[in-house]
C-alpha cells in the first residue's frame, strides 16, 4: 500500500513539473494560455530588397542610382539616359469633310498620337524600386540599327540594375504576336514593345493590359487607340527633328531654293515626318522653298542615284536642296549622282546618323543630318520603366534628345553607333 502511494505521488509531482513546459497553464484568465512565441523577423519581399542594397530599402537604393544617370554614355560618348524635349501639342484640327494626303488632321493624329489620349485605368506602380525588376523587350528586326538599340538597352539595364530579356521577331508580325504571348506567359514585371504594325498595336497592347502586365511602347508610334493601354511612349521625335533639319537648311540657303524629297516607304509615320512635314513647314514659314518633286525609290543606292540624276537633268540649276529620308543607301546614291554631275552646289540633308551618313558629312557628300541615337532609343525606354517602378509619375511621351550634325561638329558624335 505504501509503495502504491509513493508511486501515485511521484506521478502527480511529475505531471505538475511538466505543465508549464507544455504551455497549458494559467494565463490571464482569458482561457487563451500563454502568448505564442514571437515569429521570426519578416523577410522583405523579393521586389523590395533586390540585389545588394546595403541595408536600405529597394526603393531608396533604386532612387540613389539616379545620382549618376547623367554620367551614363553611349558608345559615341553622348548622354544615354537623358530625356529630350517634348514639344507642346497644338489644338487638334477640326474633322474635315474629306481626308486627303495633305489633310492637317491626318498629320496631327500621326504626329501627336498618344499625347492627349484618354487612357483606361493604368496599372498602378508598386513604387517599390526598379532594382531586380524583370523586363521583356520585343523589338522589330535584325537591322544594324536594332543591334545598337539593344546595346543601349543593355547599358541602361546595367545602370539601373534591372533584368532584361530581349526578343526579335525579324520583321514578322505573326512572330511578334507569338513573342507577346510568350512574354505574358513568363509574367515579367513590364513588357516594352515596338509594334511592327500601327493597326495591330491596339490588339497587342490590350492583350498585355488584360493580362495585368504594365507596358511601354517604344521606337515606333502605336495607334492612338493602342495608346489607351500604354503607360507611356518613348521614341525619336521624327516630326520635331525634321522640322529642325528643314529649318536649318532653309536658313542656310536664305529661304530660297528648289526642293526635291526622297521619301521613306509610303504610309508609315517616317514618310509623313520626313516629307510632308517639311513640305508643310516650308509652305507656312519658308514660302521661298519651292516644291519640285518627291519620289520613294526605297533603300538601294543605285535606285537613289538614278532618281537624283533624273532630277538634275529635269530641273537643272533650279534644284538646290534635296531632303532624304535615309543617310546611308539614299545618301550614298545621292552623293554619287551629284558628284558625277558636278553639282556640289546642291545641299543634301538626311535622317541620320549611320556610319555611312557620318562619313558623308565628313567628306562633304551630305550637308547635314539628324542625330538619332539608336542606343538611346532603347535606353530611354528602360529609364521610363525605372521611373514607373520608382513611383515617379510618367508623362504620356518621352522623346530622344535632338541635334543637327554637320561637318563642324561631326567629331563630337563619333564613332557611329551603327
Amino acid at each position: 500500500m505504501k509503495k502504491r502511494f509513493v508511486l501515485v505521488l511521484a506521478i502527480i509531482l511529475a505531471f505538475a513539473i511538466m505543465m508549464p513546459a507544455c504551455g497549458g497553464g494559467g494565463g490571464d484568465g482569458g482561457g487563451g494560455g500563454e502568448e505564442p512565441a514571437a515569429p521570426p523577423p519578416a523577410q522583405e519581399p523579393a521586389g523590395d530588397t533586390g540585389g545588394d542594397t546595403g541595408g536600405v530599402s529597394n526603393l531608396e537604393a533604386s532612387l540613389a542610382l539616379y545620382d549618376t544617370l547623367e554620367q551614363v554614355t553611349g558608345s559615341d560618348g553622348q548622354p544615354l539616359l537623358i530625356y529630350g524635349e517634348a514639344r507642346p501639342v497644338p489644338p487638334k484640327p477640326d474633322d474635315p469633310d474629306s481626308l486627303s494626303e495633305d489633310d492637317p488632321l491626318k498629320y496631327w493624329n500621326i504626329e501627336y498620337a498618344g499625347r492627349e489620349t484618354d487612357k483606361v485605368d493604368m496599372i498602378p506602380s508598386p513604387a517599390d524600386g526598379c532594382i531586380g525588376k524583370s523586363i521583356w523587350i520585343i523589338g522589330q528586326s535584325e537591322h544594324p540599327y536594332w543591334s545598337a538599340v539593344f546595346n543601349g538597352v543593355g547599358v541602361a539595364a546595367d545602370a539601373l540594375q534591372m533584368d532584361v530579356t530581349l526578343k526579335n521577331p525579324n520583321g514578322d508580325l505573326n512572330q511578334q504576336n507569338q513573342l507577346i504571348d510568350q512574354a505574358i506567359a513568363a509574367g515579367p514585371d513590364m513588357i516594352i514593345l515596338s509594334p511592327l504594325d500601327s493597326q495591330a498595336s491596339e490588339q497587342q497592347f490590350k492583350k498585355i493590359y488584360d493580362a495585368g502586365i504594365p507596358a511601354i511602347a517604344f521606337n515606333m508610334v502605336p495607334s492612338d487607340a493602342a495608346m489607351r493601354y500604354v503607360l507611356a511612349l518613348t521614341a525619336p521625335d521624327d516630326f520635331g527633328q525634321f522640322k529642325k533639319l528643314g529649318a536649318f537648311v532653309a536658313d542656310a540657303v536664305g529661304g530660297e531654293a528648289g526642293v526635291c524629297y526622297m521619301c521613306h516607304l509610303p504610309g508609315g509615320s517616317p514618310y509623313f515626318a520626313r516629307y510632308s512635314n517639311v513640305k508643310a513647314l516650308y509652305a507656312t514659314e519658308y514660302p521661298g522653298m519651292k516644291y519640285l518633286d518627291h519620289q520613294s525609290p526605297g533603300f538601294e543606292a543605285p535606285k537613289a542615284k538614278q532618281v537624283v540624276a533624273d532630277w538634275i537633268t529635269r530641273f537643272g540649276d533650279e534644284l538646290t536642296v534635296i531632303v532624304l529620308s535615309d543617310d546611308s543607301a539614299q545618301g550614298e546614291g545621292t552623293s554619287q549622282a551629284i558628284k558625277e554631275a558636278g553639282r556640289e552646289d546642291i545641299k543634301v540633308v538626311a535622317a541620320g546618323n549611320s556610319k555611312v551618313g557620318m562619313d558623308l558629312i565628313s567628306s562633304g557628300g551630305l550637308f547635314a543630318i539628324t542625330y538619332q541615337s539608336a542606343e538611346a532609343d532603347g535606353a530611354i525606354a528602360i529609364r521610363a520603366t525605372a521611373d514607373y517602378f520608382n513611383g515617379i509619375p510618367l508623362d504620356p511621351c518621352y522623346y530622344l534628345p535632338q541635334a543637327i550634325i554637320t561637318k563642324d561638329n561631326v567629331a563630337n558624335y563619333e564613332p557611329a553607333q551603327w
